[in-house]
C-alpha cells in the first residue's frame, strides 16, 4: 500500500468511501472480485480501480481494454476499460502517493484491490474505515484466514465474497468463526462463482463472465445501498399505471 497520498489528497489515510479489497489468503481471487464490482458500479458511473500488487503478481495486468501509458513520475500504470479506469504499480518500489485522475475526470467510485495485505496495511483499513470486501476460498484454512482477517477489521462494515461453488463441505461449515457466522446470518456473505474460463484465461479485457458480473452487482448493492425515494415520490410513482407491485 502506498506511502503517501498524491494530488488531491494530503495524508495518506483511505477515504471512507472507497471500496477496498482484500484476500484472506494467497489465491483467494481478490482480483477478479474487484473487477467485478467495478465493472458492476461502472454501469451508471465512472470508476477508478487501483492494484496494489507488485508488478510480478498483478491479477489484472491485462484487463485494460486500452493502455494509456504510465504517469509523470512513471510508477503507475494507467488503462481504461469502458468507463473503468485501471492503475496498477509499474516497479519494484512502492509508488509514493496514489494515483489520481485529474478534475474532469474524476471517478464516482474508486476501488482499491490490495491483494493479499500486511498486518500493518489491515491496521490503515481498520483505522480508515472503508467499505471493504473480503475475499476467501470455501476451504477450511479459507474460513480460518477469513476469521483472523475479519477480527482485524471489526468495527469495519464488511462483506464476505465467497468464491467457489455454492454448496460447501460439512467441514468448513463447522469451521466458521463467530464473526462469519454473523456475518452470514445478515446476509452480508455472497458467493462468486468459479469460472473456467477465467481459470485459463485469466482476466482480459473482455466481458466478465454474466455469473461472475451478476455477483458484482449484488456486492455493489450490499455496498453502495441505493438511496430510498423521499414518500411523495414514492407515492407519485405508485400512483401511475402500470406500476408493478401494486397488489399486496
Amino acid at each position: 500500500m502506498p506511502a503517501a497520498v498524491a494530488g488531491r489528497r494530503d495524508s495518506d489515510a483511505l477515504a471512507a468511501d472507497w471500496i477496498t479489497v482484500v484476500a484472506a489468503h494467497a489465491g483467494a481471487g481478490a482480483s477478479t472480485v474487484a473487477l467485478a464490482i467495478s465493472d458492476a458500479a461502472a454501469t451508471d458511473r465512472r470508476v477508478h480501480l487501483v492494484e496494489t500488487a507488485h508488478p510480478r503478481r498483478s491479477g489484472l495486468i491485462a484487463a485494460a481494454s486500452a493502455e494509456l501509458g504510465t504517469d509523470a513520475a512513471g510508477a503507475w500504470q494507467r488503462g481504461s476499460r469502458d468507463r473503468v479506469t485501471i492503475d496498477r504499480r509499474v516497479a519494484d518500489v512502492e509508488p509514493c502517493g496514489w494515483p489520481f485522475l485529474q478534475s474532469s475526470e474524476e471517478p464516482a467510485v474508486t476501488v482499491l484491490d490490495l491483494g493479499l495485505p500486511a498486518p500493518e496495511d489491515l491496521s490503515r483499513l481498520a483505522a480508515d474505515r472503508t467499505r471493504t470486501v473480503v475475499v476467501c476460498r470455501p476451504t477450511v484454512p479459507g474460513m480460518r484466514l477469513t476469521e483472523h482477517v475479519l477480527s482485524q477489521l471489526a468495527e469495519q462494515p464488511v462483506v464476505v465474497a465467497v468464491v467457489g461453488p455454492a454448496r460447501w463441505p460439512q467441514a468448513v461449515k463447522a469451521t466458521l468463526g463467530p464473526r462469519l457466522r454473523e456475518l452470514r446470518s445478515r446476509g452480508r456473505v455472497l458467493r462468486v462463482p468459479v469460472d473456467r474460463r477465467l481459470q485459463i484465461a485469466g482476466l482480459t479485457g473482455d466481458r466478465l463472465p454474466k455469473a461472475v458480473t451478476d455477483a458484482g452487482r449484488s456486492l455493489v448493492e450490499l455496498l453502495m445501498p441505493a438511496v430510498p425515494q423521499p414518500r411523495h415520490q414514492r407515492r407519485a410513482a405508485s400512483s401511475q399505471p402500470g406500476v408493478a407491485g401494486e397488489a399486496r
